[in-house]
């Protein structure tokens, strides 16, 4: 391994592992938390000034704590090109059902939310349904067959057919956005939440915009199906395509696209064994948000809370006195909530000085519930009964709850396992994360408790892998 990660110099006392897992502390996670949600960073949206003056607050604060720089990236940033889209101002209403009574104008984060990579476009029209918004011929489905959505405006839902086949190069906002212009959509919904969402690709002059479920049964309600009843059916691997009968006005006008750059932080604690000191594992989280339109939005939860998490983690490693036998990577990746862009670009351009990663810990809004609910747990069972000994050792009576990854991956731990990578992620165990992608989503929220005990579960678990064999 270069030099440059050699051992040494660390910022504190060194602390034997049971001291360190337990400097992991609720307070020093909060004040991060507080810090990355407040004004300064801007709703840090990924290829922003805010979010770059985010990520070298945090390089400086993992540089300051005695973690390393890779040779190849000395300041700490692995930077990767990213484009920035963005809306300047949206309205939408739904039309009265018998096209005579007043129109019912929607508000933000309530009913609706153009998305933050709509293009500009004025269009007034019936909603046609069209499922999943999929045609994959070659697989036997065509969500539009049999529909004319010329002028119109397309109405879709998330998902794939629970089928055991690979839906994923159909199963995004890009495909599914791409597939409505190509049909000759005249706009887009996207019935799911009426959130901030920033994950697609611009298309110049097709307005589109995410609804609330309950927008989208009252654009259905003719149909006496609702959202939910039809999500079963289209699962199921069944189609359903209608005109609703229901029409709506709307109107948004983006800023134009630029060229941008992204940057993961990137911090690495060299192993103590030379014989495996270019193995190494990941801890993880998304830096990013979704930035400041129409009005700060905070990302508290989501992700100042891993992102929290996993600097009070590394900042314990950091002081960790024997060193683990392989080096522990600690990233700080951008570009999530634009389609997991910075953990892609990770997996793709692997840190050159060192050799291979062995698995990954991907801690995504730790800042409610009580304990974490592990996607890839049943993936990667040994993953998951490492992270059970450690909240057996260190937090007992925390909840761990193992779960399933298939389908269209919606965290960083996707890549990692793309590539054949082990990988989890922990969300904080909750029915609810409260106001995600709205301005809710703050400090007044958060619970502390949850990132101390998921961090030091994390560090203890990370810890025991990295001096494994």
């Amino acid at each position: 391994m270069a030099t440059a990660c050699a051992a040494g110099g660390w910022a504190a006392k060194p602390l034997p592992l049971e001291t360190a897992v337990s400097s992991v502390t609720a307070t020093g996670a909060y004040t991060t938390v507080e810090r990355l949600s407040g004004p300064e960073f801007s709703g840090r949206l990924t290829g922003t000034p805010g979010y770059m003056a985010a990520a070298r607050w945090m390089a400086g604060e993992l540089k300051a704590a005695g973690l390393r720089a890779l040779p190849e990236h000395p300041d700490y940033l692995q930077r990767f090109p990213v484009t920035v889209t963005g809306v300047e101002s949206a309205t939408m209403e739904l039309l009265a059902a018998d096209d005579k009574g007043e129109a019912k104008r929607l508000e933000y984060f309530m009913d609706f939310m153009p998305l933050l990579y709509s293009g500009t476009g004025d269009v007034t029209a019936e909603v046609v349904f069209v499922g999943l918004g999929i045609t994959a011929l070659e697989m036997g489905r065509d969500d539009y067959a049999g529909t004319d959505v010329k002028g119109k405006v397309v109405m879709v839902v998330r998902g794939a057919p629970k089928d055991g086949r690979d839906w994923q190069a159909y199963n995004s906002h890009r495909a599914r956005t791409a597939n409505a212009r190509a049909h000759g959509a005249a706009g887009y919904l996207f019935a799911e939440s009426a959130g901030a969402n920033p994950n697609g690709s611009p298309i110049p002059d097709l307005p589109m915009a995410d609804i609330s479920e309950a927008i989208g049964d009252t654009i259905l309600a003719s149909s006496k199906l609702t959202l939910e009843e039809l999500h079963t059916v289209l699962e199921k691997g069944g189609v359903a395509s209608f005109a609703t009968g229901r029409k709506v006005h709307l109107a948004v006008k983006a800023t134009p696209p630029y060229e941008g750059t992204g940057a993961n932080v990137i911090a690495v604690l060299p192993g103590s064994d030379p014989k495996v000191v270019g193995e190494y594992l990941v801890v993880g989280a998304h830096l990013d948000h979704c930035g400041n339109w129409p009005v700060l939005l905070p990302g508290a939860d989501d992700n100042a809370s891993g992102s929290a998490t996993v600097l009070e983690i590394a900042r314990a490693a950091a002081r960790l006195q024997p060193r683990p036998r392989r080096s522990l990577v600690f990233v700080l990746f951008g570009g999530e909530e634009e389609g997991l862009l910075g953990s892609k670009f990770f997996v793709e351009h692997p840190p050159a000085s060192l050799t291979r990663c062995l698995g990954a810990f991907n801690l995504d809004m730790e800042g409610v519930g009580s304990g974490a609910w592990v996607a890839g747990g049943k993936n990667f069972p040994e993953l998951f009964k490492l992270l059970e000994q450690a909240r057996d050792r260190r937090e007992a009576g925390v909840r761990l709850i193992a779960g399933r990854s298939e389908g269209e991956a919606r965290s960083d731990h996707g890549p990692f396992q793309a590539a054949g990578i082990p990988a989890v992620s922990l969300f904080g165990a909750s029915e609810s994360h409260h106001g995600t992608h709205t301005p809710e989503d703050s400090i007044w929220w958060i619970a502390p408790a949850n990132m101390e005990a998921v961090g030091r579960i994390v560090l203890d678990a990370v810890i025991h892998a990295a001096n494994d064999r």
